[in-house]
């Protein structure tokens, strides 16, 4: 079969992004604030504070600059990626530092990913070494004794980011620490391949961690890297058969988006099996990448500063007068991971710890379906959450999800509780941000939520779901959940063609039967 070009698309994307990386970055040689990337806070004056882990969009000009495309602008790219390094340098220096959605926040992605590029600008010369020493210096004391394991693709960029500091500064390196926290962040990596993000698999950002895997292979030599990539694009490989169109929301971050670099370094320099998975991965996820329904074309400026941008302009790199890579998608069995909670057959995905959320695909279109939210008063109980809460058992043909539902009440912003985060964070610094989790992000289901159970069946192209909900009340409404999550992750919720339409080319039945507390519905999906 012939293979679909990768670098056209790709290289469309990065020409219609680099303007938008630019608009983000101070380009005034004469301003204090050259190199800035938080544009909210240099210009529109509209934050309090710069967002440090924006500065990695002086790394993606400093990528850009060495593509072809770039080159009569190469002299002035580098010269904002360098005032980038050092407005992260005095920036690295300040009281609770690193600081990503608030002032003094201490956070570890900040920390992780805007050292990374730091430290790769100065051992390629781009910025001088003495020029980020001091924030090199803090930032590794850090990255020595803070551990993130909730979040796999954050500590693997932090170790990352120590590798490269240890290089650049060989002088200050602690191999024995270094070893050790090694040993703790590979740990992360299930059997099946993949890394822990928030209670489970997420494939985008597994793709940031295989980048960042890479980026730790060239600082150390460490075939162990390489051998925890093969063991993730194996697990990435097994989704696209059943999957074709992404997937999205059955991630444990709701993360739309891959980044390029590391898979298609994979399936150029990998050995096989990495090599096929590599590529088969690498068309799926990019072989579109310039089309308007791709989720490229909804991607906002800040993930294109935040870690994408850079990703897709080392990919072009890698492509440039590279012949396309061949593979292809077989066909799977209908299989579980017993680990991720994944049910894939061909054209279909089921996320049990999603409340059993799916996707089906056939050549008709795509259909989807998000569970239910049951609203009471101010409270919202929802389904689609993800949780190993969920119990999971195969049926004939398909599989069944029960457990809890999960409530919900929506967090508004305001000026109040905004001085006392920043009163807060003042004090408490990184000892805040666990706390701040636990209110946002890992929510455990209780005893009074409404029961769900879901059991669903495939054949022949078609879905049969039944659900049926327990512990109603006289006033609630049940509702079809829409596409987003309720769980908050930051990079989640960019736009998608199914928050408008999740029903394309397939026909949606609904049956109900309702007793005083408690409701089974039968939806058939079937191929138009």
């Amino acid at each position: 079969m012939s293979a679909p070009d990768l670098h056209g698309p790709l290289l469309r994307v990065a020409q219609r992004w680099m303007p938008r990386i630019l608009t983000q970055v101070c380009r005034d040689p004469t301003s204090p604030l050259f190199g800035c990337a938080d544009r909210n806070w240099w210009h529109y004056k509209i934050r309090d504070f710069p967002s440090i882990i924006l500065q990695q969009a002086g790394y993606a000009l400093h990528e850009a600059a060495r593509l072809p495309q770039w080159h009569d602008q190469r002299e002035a790219l580098e010269a904002i990626a360098a005032a980038s390094a050092r407005f992260w340098n005095a920036r690295a220096q300040k009281h609770y530092a690193f600081e990503e959605y608030y002032p003094w926040e201490q956070g570890y992605p900040p920390l992780a990913f805007a050292t990374l590029a730091v430290a790769k600008l100065a051992d390629q010369g781009v910025v001088a070494v003495e020029d980020v020493r001091d924030g090199l210096r803090i930032a590794a004391r850090q990255l020595r004794t803070r551990f993130e394991a909730q979040a796999g693709n954050q500590q693997v960029a932090g170790l990352a980011a120590l590798a490269w500091i240890d290089k650049v500064l060989p002088q200050d390196a602690d191999p024995a620490a270094f070893a050790q926290v090694k040993a703790r962040t590979l740990d992360l990596q299930h059997a099946e391949g993949w890394f822990w993000e928030y209670d489970g698999p997420d494939l985008g950002y597994l793709a940031v961690t295989i980048d960042c895997l890479w980026d730790l292979y060239d600082a150390t030599g460490d075939a162990d890297y390489r051998d925890a990539i093969a063991r993730a694009l194996g697990f990435m490989a097994a989704f696209p058969a059943a999957a074709p169109k992404g997937v999205g929301q059955h991630n444990s971050r709701n993360t739309d988006y891959l980044v390029p670099y590391g898979i298609i370094r994979s399936a150029i320099e990998g050995t096989e099996p990495e090599r096929a998975d590599a590529a088969r991965v690498a068309q799926w996820a990019f072989a579109s990448a310039d089309s308007e329904d791709h989720t490229y074309a909804a991607t906002d400026d800040r993930y294109i500063c935040h870690y994408i941008g850079h990703s897709v302009m080392r990919a072009l790199a890698l492509l440039e007068g590279r012949a396309a890579l061949a593979s292809d998608a077989a066909a799977p069995a209908p299989r579980l991971f017993e680990g991720s909670g994944h049910y894939l057959a061909d054209g279909l995905i089921v996320s049990p710890r999603k409340g059993g959320i799916l996707t089906i695909s056939r050549a008709s279109g795509e259909a989807s379906d998000f569970g239910w939210i049951v609203e009471r008063d101010e409270t919202q109980y929802v389904s689609h959450w993800w949780s190993a809460d969920w119990s999971i058992e195969p049926v004939d043909g398909g599989i069944a999800v029960a457990g809890r539902m999960f409530s919900h009440s929506e967090k508004l912003s305001n000026p109040f509780q905004h001085i006392v985060l920043r009163c807060l964070a003042f004090v408490l610094g990184k000892r805040l941000i666990p706390i701040l989790k636990r209110v946002l992000i890992f929510k455990r289901g209780g005893q009074s939520e409404p029961v769900f159970n879901r059991k669903i069946t495939h054949r022949d192209g078609s879905v049969e779901i039944t659900d049926r909900i327990e512990g109603l009340r006289t006033a609630d409404r049940v509702l079809r959940a829409p596409r987003a999550s309720k769980r908050h992750v930051a990079s989640a919720d960019s736009y998608h063609p199914q928050d408008l339409a999740p029903i394309r080319g397939f026909e949606l039945f609904e049956e109900r039967s309702a007793t005083p507390d408690a409701i089974t519905i039968v939806t058939r999906i079937t191929p138009c």
